[in-house]
């Protein structure tokens, strides 16, 4: 294989800079929407399956104590045992700051007396596909990928299995593909396995980035307890 002149190869760094520049400006002009929801009227209601919700959107700037009490008690019902059970430490301090991190969006379903029946938290993001370029063109991937990042999907127990859920995900595969997202990218704890059936459900697939259950040399040893997830969404040429 013939060697790369270094003219080639300032050619290939200028175009990977002007790449990450063009990703970078997407994601500041989509972060500064204030109302994303906008774009979908017909999606801001939901009833199905005996559930009548309204769905909101937010910044995490913008919530109110309620309402991010509402979020955390969420939140902690829900996963707490989940992380002790991948020997994980339960974390509230660290827990709290990711949850209500400035980045931070939120869809807010709520039923007729603002009751919280369920939420996602995601952002918007540049992510390092740190992969080997052999890899990054088996998978069909750049260096660098625009998602949303959902970092919770969290229903009260008895909006299981309504629909909800599935709605909820739906809206942020509608905004990936608004907003020209390469993908929805998520994590699953590894012992959640009715999480993870659900989400494979939905078309959602091991990410090549995921480690292995064996493989921890990027977490010190220790085993991150979690799947890494995600949905293509780019549009195919």
């Amino acid at each position: 294989m013939p060697a790369i002149s270094k003219s080639e190869k300032k050619l290939k760094q200028k175009a990977a800079q002007d790449e990450v520049l063009a990703l970078q400006a997407a994601l500041k002009a989509v972060n500064q929407e204030q109302d994303i929801l906008q774009h979908f009227p017909a999606f801001l209601s939901y009833n199905k399956n005996d559930v009548a919700a309204t769905i909101s959107f937010s910044h995490g700037s913008n919530l109110t104590q309620q309402q991010k009490d509402a979020l955390w008690s969420l939140l902690e019902t829900n996963m707490k045992d989940i992380y002790m059970a991948d020997q994980q430490k339960w974390n509230p301090g660290a827990k709290k700051r990711e949850l209500f991190h400035e980045d931070a969006r939120y869809l807010l379903a709520s039923d007729a007396e603002g009751q919280l029946l369920g939420y996602t938290h995601f952002r918007f993001e540049l992510e390092d596909n740190l992969l080997s370029d052999d890899e990054l063109q088996l998978h069909r991937l750049g260096r660098h990928s625009s998602v949303v990042y959902c970092y919770e999907l969290q229903l009260a127990p008895a909006m299981h299995r309504k629909g909800l859920g599935r709605r909820l995900m739906q809206m942020l595969e509608l905004l990936a593909l608004k907003f020209n997202m390469d993908m929805v990218l998520l994590t699953v704890q590894r012992s959640n396995s009715a999480a993870q059936a659900f989400y494979e459900r939905l078309g959602y697939r091991q990410h090549p980035t995921c480690p292995a259950r064996n493989d921890f040399e990027d977490f010190d040893g220790t085993d991150p307890g979690h799947r890494i997830l995600f949905k293509d969404l780019r549009r195919k040429s």
